[in-house]
């Protein structure tokens, strides 16, 4: 897996900022792979489509921006804590902004921003009791098995993209 950089911001050629991640200076839309993922030239993939179990796409509507790409919106509930977050839509980078008030390995409900629906379970993680792999789908025929998997405890970065159940990308 590439080493991963992170920073507050990135300056633009026309040196406006914008909030994200660095890991690559301009995404190479040539390396589209299916579904809508794009392999970056530092070898990373990101997620350009992501929908949630009732078909809505989770990216369109993200203002915040990750190495200038529009982040995935989810709605995550925690014991204490309820609101939206948007992560990086790049797998391996672990950023985002929202609502970040979790205990860290705090199990969280992650739903669809739009319709509330909750991610279904994939299978269990094991970073923590009842920590589970949610799916989200990469697109509209909402396929199981062809989803990004992430973790639904706070600060575990144990994720998976997948086609038709074969491994793209995966952080253990």
């Amino acid at each position: 897996m590439p080493e991963v950089k992170t920073t507050d911001f990135y300056k633009t050629a026309d040196t406006r900022p914008c909030d994200g991640t660095i890991l690559d200076g301009d995404v190479d839309t040539t390396q589209q792979l299916p579904h809508g993922l794009t392999r970056l030239p530092s070898g990373a993939i990101a997620v350009t489509r992501l929908y949630c179990p009732n078909g809505h796409n989770l990216i369109e509507r993200s203002a915040a921006r990750f190495n200038l790409l529009p982040g995935i919106t989810v709605r995550v509930r925690g014991k204490y804590t309820y609101g939206e977050l948007i992560l990086s839509p790049i797998h391996g980078d672990d950023s985002k902004f929202g609502d970040t008030d979790f205990e860290p390995g705090e199990v969280l409900r992650i739903s669809c921003p739009h319709c509330d629906s909750e991610f279904p379970a994939v299978q269990p993680c094991g970073c923590r009791d009842g920590s589970m792999l949610v799916g989200f789908f990469l697109d509209k025929s909402l396929i199981e098995g062809s989803q990004v998997v992430i973790c639904n405890a706070w600060g575990c970065l144990r994720s998976r993209i997948l086609d038709r159940f074969q491994i793209i990308s995966k952080l253990e």
